[in-house]
C-alpha cells in the first residue's frame, strides 16, 4: 500500500481494515503520529515514514512482530523511544537519518536482528556500550553527528563490514577496532584523527576514507637521547608480566589468585619491537605504511600513519626499525 505525496496529516482509519498489507509507504506527507487502530496490520513487514513530521517513534510499531524494515528518515525525531526500540527485535534495517536524535538508547541491545543502522545527520555525541549486543550488524552509518569517542565495545561487532563515521569529532579510533575482522569500508573523513591504531592491520579493509583529518606526516626533526627512568610501580609490573611467560613461575601462580592485581595487569600492552610487556610507561611512536601495497586498499595510495608503542628508549634507539617518535608543535 502506497500513500505518498498526499499531504496527509492523519492516516485514513479505513486503512486498518486492510489487514493483508505487508508493505506500507507513507513518505512525503505531514504525519505526526500513527493511530492505534493500525495495530490490526499484524502482517506488516516494512513501513516507510520518511519525510514527515514525527517527533517520536509511533507506539503502534510495538505491535508489528513481523516488521523487518523501518524507514523514518527526515523527520523531527528527538529521541529513539526506548520501549518502542526494545520491541523491534525482528527489524533488520532501521533508517533514521536526518533527524534530531541526541542519543541511542541502551534498549538498542534488544534489536538482535539488526543488520543496517542509519543515523546520519543527527545530534548524537556518544555511542552506548549496549550496541555490542547487536552482533548481527554489518553496516553502521553515523556520519555528520557530534561523536567524540568510539567505545571499545565496537570490537564485539565482528560482522561489521561498513562503518561510516565521517564528519564527527573523533580524535582517535580504539585499538579494538582490529577485532572487526570483516570490516571492509571505513570512512572517518572530517574528524580530528592524527593516526590509526595498529589493530587496523587485522581488518579486511578495501576502502579507507580519511581526508580532512590532521594526519601526522613524516617530517624529521632533531631529537636528543633520553634515558629511561621508570617508577617502581612500572618496574614491578614489568617483572610480573615477564613472569607470565613461564607457566611454572611461582610469581605467576601467586598473581593468578589475586583478582585485584589481574584487573590492573589486563591493561598491559606489548612493545612493537621487542614484544616485552609494559603497563604505565611507554613511548608513543608512529610508522608510515603505504595504503595500497601494505594495507591492500583499493581507493587510497600514499602513507598512512599507524600508531605504535615502544617499551623504552633503548628499543627506540636500536637500529633497523621504521618507528618515529611523535613531535607535536609548541602552540604556547
Amino acid at each position: 500500500m502506497t500513500l505518498c505525496n498526499k499531504k496527509l496529516k492523519k492516516v485514513p482509519i479505513l486503512l486498518s481494515q486492510v489487514t493483508s498489507i505487508k508493505t506500507l509507504t507513507l513518505k512525503n506527507n505531514e504525519l505526526t503520529d500513527l493511530p492505534e487502530d493500525l495495530k490490526s496490520l499484524q502482517g506488516l513487514e516494512a513501513i516507510n515514514l520518511g519525510n514527515n513530521l514525527f517527533e517520536e517513534l509511533p507506539s503502534v510499531l510495538c505491535n508489528y512482530t513481523n516488521l523487518h524494515t523501518l524507514h523514518i528518515f527526515n523527520n523531527k525525531l528527538k529521541s529513539l523511544t526506548g520501549d518502542v526500540i526494545a520491541s523491534l527485535d525482528n527489524v533488520v534495517t532501521l533508517n533514521a537519518n536526518n533527524n534530531c536524535v541526541s542519543e541511542i538508547p541502551p534498549e538498542i541491545q534488544e534489536m538482535v536482528s539488526l543488520r543496517t543502522l542509519c543515523l546520519e545527520k543527527n545530534q548524537i555525541s556518544t555511542l552506548p556500550k549496549e550496541i555490542l549486543n547487536c552482533a548481527a550488524i554489518t553496516e553502521l552509518y553515523l556520519g555528520d553527528n557530534k561523536i567524540t569517542e568510539i567505545p571499545v565495545e565496537l570490537g564485539f561487532l565482528t560482522n561489521l563490514k561498513k562503518l561510516l563515521i565521517y564528519k564527527n569529532e573523533l580524535t582517535e579510533l580504539p585499538e579494538e577496532i582490529g577485532h572487526c575482522a570483516s570490516l571492509e569500508v571505513l570512512d572517518v573523513s572530517c574528524n580530528n584523527i592524527t593516526m590509526f591504531p595498529e589493530g587496523i592491520y587485522h581488518c579486511s579493509l578495501k576502502e579507507l576514507f580519511c581526508d580532512e583529518n590532521p594526519l601526522l606526516e613524516h617530517l624529521p626533526v632533531l631529537s636528543q637521547n633520553v634515558n629511561d627512568v621508570l617508577f617502581l610501580k612500572e618496574l614491578c609490573a614489568r617483572m610480573i608480566l615477564q613472569s607470565f611467560k613461564d607457566r611454572n613461575s611461582l610469581l605467576r601462580r601467586a598473581v593468578m589468585t589475586r583478582p585485584d592485581a589481574l584487573n590492573i595487569l589486563k591493561d598491559a600492552k606489548k612493545c612493537a619491537l621487542c614484544d616485552n610487556s609494559f603497563l604505565f610507561s611507554w613511548l608513543e611512536c608512529v610508522h608510515f605504511v603505504e595504503g595500497k601495497s601494505t594495507l591492500k586498499l583499493l581507493n587510497r595510495t600514499g602513507n598512512i600513519p599507524i600508531r605504535a608503542c615502544l617499551c623504552s628508549y633503548n628499543c627506540f634507539y636500536s637500529e633497523g626499525h621504521s618507528y618515529f617518535a611523535i613531535s607535536y608543535p609548541d602552540t604556547s
